[in-house]
């Protein structure tokens, strides 16, 4: 418990110095900051990856790629298709009813307002009805 309140105050003496901090009054915030001057410029980065204590084998990298490019081969190649593959092939349109028509018709209202060409649209809407109007008669 005490480490917990040792983290908290910690937290709170960190706000009161990034949000309460004495600024100079003659600072425009709107001009850009020359960095050689700033204090980030004096500031190091820790290392992501620390090189000297990296302890790999040296046949690590040409194992990694050899697994992915049999696993690539496999998938991309030799691999039948499957019902989950002929799923892919369909649009959103075929799995969502009457979304394309609602589509189509936002799309006709924009390009009406806008004064760009509806004729592809009033064909593609045209069809739909039709195929809507043979559904319900089968």
């Amino acid at each position: 418990m005490n480490r917990s309140i040792l983290q908290i105050r910690g937290f709170i003496r960190t706000y009161k110095k990034r949000f309460y901090s004495n600024k100079p009054d003659g600072l425009n915030e709107n001009a850009p900051i020359k960095f050689t001057t700033s204090a980030a410029s004096k500031s190091r980065i820790m290392p992501i990856v620390n090189k000297h204590n990296l302890k790999m084998p040296w046949y690590q990298p040409y194992s990694v790629v050899g697994s992915v490019a049999v696993f690539l081969l496999y998938f991309c190649v030799f691999r039948e298709e499957s019902d989950i593959d002929s799923e892919f092939e369909k649009t959103l349109y075929d799995r969502v009813h009457g979304l394309e028509k609602q589509q189509l018709l936002l799309s006709y209202r924009f390009n009406k307002e806008n004064g760009k060409s509806v004729v592809e649209i009033e064909q593609r809407l045209k069809e739909i009805e039709e195929k809507e109007k043979s559904l319900a008669i089968a």
